[in-house]
């Protein structure tokens, strides 16, 4: 093992190691996962004893085996003419320490700790309560899966918590395997914090915009980004006249320009409407289209196929409407930041 003294910044220039200077002084990045990684591509912390901090990395060759070679009085201070035997690079496959310091805590065991989500390091049962040892938030009723731990009976589906402080909590089941302790990958998840993706546990969000999206994408975009769902209301579908176009020019094969009275204060750039064949309107131009653009009396739409052209006046008998049952207008603008989760949203899609 290497000789360490106390933890220092990592990639330091005084971390211990040949190359600790040089990684110290080069530029770093991330890995594949979004770990930090030194100069050579290495995950920066990557040594952990006991209950000791991890250690900075310093460059340890990447082999199987240590390696043993002559110290001195600048290498370890106290221990001049003893051999010094620094280990490997540290390998996921090592132990369980090593894999927390490759991982990191993000992926080690493969979940983000957050509201409802929390670590178990043991447990035990009495035949009636089963007790787990977990730095947690939970209360007295919330609803918990827990898994991962080595003793499957302790594993538990929507069990209900019975009592509850910073550092255990009880649940009220017949399962008793003992104790089981140094548990690494025992997991508690509060199903009542963060239920089917309905946005509880996540304080702040940022709106979406889900205009032009069906009722149901648009429900569950804003459930994803945080709302949840008891605070999002979906109203009644809003009035959808036909309307008159009484202009297409096509600029290029993917876009056209519609005169069209309203024009995009009645359809929202974001939003889509359908277009039904008539006089003057070209047929790759019948069909449902994404509005990106127009003023009080135009609006652009997006496709493909169209020829470039100006139709000039067109005589009546073609008509646009908003597309049915998807959003024309949303409560809070899309882009909105700093937004509580607990928030309301109205969502208000295109009648039939």
């Amino acid at each position: 093992m290497s000789s360490y003294n106390s933890p220092l910044p990592v990639g330091s220039d005084q971390g211990t190691g040949a190359y600790a200077v040089a990684i110290g002084n080069n530029a770093a990045g991330t890995n594949n996962v979004g770990n930090s990684t030194d100069s050579a591509g290495n995950v920066r912390v990557d040594f952990v004893w006991g209950n000791y901090p991890m250690q900075p990395n310093d460059e340890r060759t990447d082999g199987g085996t240590t390696t043993p070679v002559a110290a001195n009085a600048n290498q370890n201070y106290n221990w001049n003419g003893y051999s010094e035997y620094p280990s490997a690079r540290l390998t996921p496959a090592t132990s369980n320490n090593h894999t927390v310091a490759e991982a990191e805590w993000n992926d080690y065991p493969s979940f983000l700790p957050g509201v409802g989500n929390y670590m178990i390091t043991a447990a035990s049962g009495n035949g009636t309560t089963v007790t787990y040892t977990s730095q947690n938030k939970l209360a007295v009723g919330d609803t918990v899966n827990i898994t991962g731990l080595t003793a499957s009976a302790y594993n538990l589906s929507s069990a209900t918590v019975a009592s509850a402080d910073a550092l255990k909590f009880t649940v009220t089941n017949a399962a008793n395997a003992g104790e089981i302790t140094g548990q690494w990958y025992g997991k508690v998840q509060a199903t009542n914090a963060l239920t089917a993706y309905d946005g509880a546990g996540i304080t702040f969000i940022v709106v979406p915009s889900v205009l032009g999206k069906t009722t149901a994408l648009a429900l569950d975009e804003l459930k994803d980004a945080g709302y949840e769902a008891a605070n999002i209301t979906t109203a009644a579908g809003a009035t959808n006249t036909a309307t008159q176009v009484t202009q297409v020019n096509a600029t290029s094969t993917t876009s056209a320009t519609l005169t069209i009275a309203g024009g995009t204060t009645s359809w929202p750039v974001g939003t889509k409407v359908t277009i039904t064949a008539g006089t003057g309107i070209p047929t790759a131009l019948v069909g449902t289209f994404s509005v990106t653009g127009g003023s009080g009396s135009t609006i652009i739409v997006s496709g493909t196929g169209f020829t470039v052209a100006n139709s000039g006046a067109i005589t009546p008998g073609t008509v646009l409407k908003g597309t049915a049952g998807t959003i024309r207008t949303q409560s809070v603008a899309a882009a909105t930041a700093n937004v509580l989760s607990t928030a309301t949203i109205t969502i208000t899609p295109w009648a039939a």
